[in-house]
């Protein structure tokens, strides 16, 4: 993780002490009765660095300033040099918050508390820790499986299982990652699940089979393929969903399936591929979804958007080509030969460069977005099905091969040269496996490291690797189940604003608490006094257990 790169834990013990600047009342507390109670905040100086905690409620109907057991709570740090007033930016904290004092009643010092958490380990782990990521895994029975990987690699923590009325297909994320959505084409529905409590709020009917599922930028509309069996010539297009209160907006019949789903960046139009009829839809979202069809020929299918070209890029597997719709004018200014097999295409994070695969000949292909031309391309393995990007390299899994092919994303677009590329065993099968393949990413990259996880379903595994390694440091077992897709919930702390960084978590018992803050550059540790208070509720339902 992010944090541990840069912690030196001999010079701990060399700490100044620290100043108090501003304590308010204890969450929980209040020194004038009848009155409002304030947003909870304390601050603190050590040379010449303030370091602000704010603690708010997600859900704004909740007093602030008053913290329950159950409660999702945002966690702010804003840490501000004082002499300059300025943000204190790439600063990497780390946070925990744990009780104030142990069975015996004896408080532990600060140091030790944040010396303990900083160790690791089963006997030092803290009521709550602000520095995780989740691992979710969609199966290939009903249900998702959550993973804690701070246990350790081959020891890891089933932290909870999502049923599902059937098994997903593909699933996508709030930016916030309080909610994500899961496509359900067996039962014709949609599952909205919480994040925080791992549960499914709802399911949204669709009486049709959805597959691909995509949220605009905003976030304002969740867009779902779909198609009605026997029906999908006449039926199949995509469902526009409204995000706010889950009921659909709109059908949109746009030509036979199957489909992909691409929105621009500006949310202003969403293509969709219609590859049983050879066409492209382009709907402009902000003109009451008004549709226009663009014909293509052959099999359109996956799409790709560039924002350095503002142009979507669309293969077809039949032809073997690469379409390009230009942006603005939503006409097709280029097209772009290739060979007939060509599937999945994805830009890197620069949006310049491409990475097309084709399964058919073992072939992969860079193209230049700049240039609209294929500049380099080449065989890796057996069967490349999947694309996947990190920061830095482009990652390649197969149907028929273990091993992961890696392309460094700085060394392509060099026209008449090979494609650089490194490997390493994706597992003992090919993670590209399977009878009943996912929609969503295989391979995904770990959060703030220089690292990936790797979905293997017939190994009912996810294997950690971290970049520059012969091979997986270690694997995160699935519990007997084939993961056909991975995804990462990030609850680490984030920095959202220079200087200012955030987490979200759920308070789970009452007590007294010490919120421990530590930074290690420049070297700041303090803990912040809170108080959470038990929920009547809670205890009324634990009490009927017992």
């Amino acid at each position: 993780m992010k944090l541990f790169s840069i912690l030196s834990l001999a010079c701990i013990g060399m700490i100044g002490s620290m100043v108090i600047f501003s304590f308010p009342a204890l969450a929980g507390e209040s020194t004038n009765k009848g009155k409002e109670h304030k947003p909870f905040q304390q601050s603190v100086i050590h040379e010449g660095i303030r370091v602000t905690l704010t603690l708010d409620h997600i859900d704004p109907a909740k007093t602030p300033g008053t913290f329950k057991e159950g409660d999702d709570i945002r966690f702010q740090f804003s840490i501000q040099d004082t002499l300059t007033q300025k943000g204190l930016s790439g600063a990497f904290p780390a946070a925990w918050m744990d009780a104030a004092a142990d069975e015996n009643g004896d408080k532990s010092p600060c140091l030790q508390k944040i010396s303990a958490f900083l160790s690791g380990g089963l006997f030092h782990r803290a009521e709550l820790d602000l520095n995780v990521y989740y691992v979710l895994a969609m199966n290939k029975g009903p249900s998702i499986t959550i993973v804690d990987p701070l246990f350790g690699y081959n020891n890891t923590k089933l932290l909870a299982l999502v049923p599902l009325n059937s098994p997903g297909l593909d699933w996508t994320f709030k930016e916030a990652q309080d909610v994500f959505y899961v496509s359900l084409p067996a039962t014709k529905e949609i599952a909205v699940v919480n994040a925080f409590n791992w549960k499914v709020d709802r399911y949204i009917p669709l009486q049709a089979k959805p597959s691909r599922i995509v949220l605009q930028p905003d976030e304002q509309y969740l867009w779902a393929s779909y198609q009605i069996p026997r029906l999908e010539t006449q039926a199949s297009g995509v469902a526009v969903i409204n995000t706010g209160d889950h009921t659909i907006r709109k059908m949109i019949p746009t030509g036979a399936g199957p489909h992909d789903i691409v929105i621009n960046d500006h949310n202003t139009h969403a293509y969709i591929s219609n590859k049983g009829d050879g066409s492209l839809s382009v709907i402009r979202i902000q003109e009451d979804f008004r549709q226009k069809k663009i014909s293509l020929g052959g099999d359109p299918y996956a799409i790709a958007y560039s924002p350095v070209a503002d142009a979507l890029y669309v293969t077809d597997s039949k032809n073997g080509r690469v379409q390009v719709i230009d942006g603005k004018a939503q006409t097709i200014m280029a097209t772009i030969p290739s060979d007939p097999g060509i599937s999945q295409i994805r830009f890197d994070p620069s949006g310049r460069w491409a990475i097309i695969v084709n399964p058919e000949n073992d072939k992969i292909y860079v193209l230049d977005a700049a240039s609209n031309k294929i500049v380099q391309q080449g065989k890796v393995g057996s069967g490349p099905c999947r694309v996947s990007f990190s920061d830095e390299l482009a990652y390649i899994i197969h149907r028929n091969s273990e091993i992961v092919y890696m392309i460094p994303i700085g060394e392509i677009g060099k026209p008449g040269e090979p494609i650089p590329v490194v490997d390493f065993p994706g597992g003992q099968h090919p993670p590209g496996q399977t009878d009943f393949p996912s929609l969503a990413d295989g391979i995904v990259q770990a959060p703030g490291a220089n690292a990936v996880l790797v979905a293997n379903p017939k190994d009912q595994s996810i294997y950690y690797y971290a970049e520059g390694m012969a091979a997986p440091m270690g694997n995160f077992s699935n519990y007997g189940r084939e993961p056909r897709a991975v995804a990462v919930i990030d609850r680490s702390l984030e920095e959202k604003t220079p200087g200012v960084y955030e987490t979200v978590a759920k308070l789970r018992k009452p007590g007294q608490y010490d919120i421990a803050f530590f930074m290690d550059v420049p070297r700041f540790t303090h803990c912040f006094p809170v108080t959470v208070l038990p929920d009547e509720q809670t205890r009324i339902r634990e009490t009927k257990k017992n």
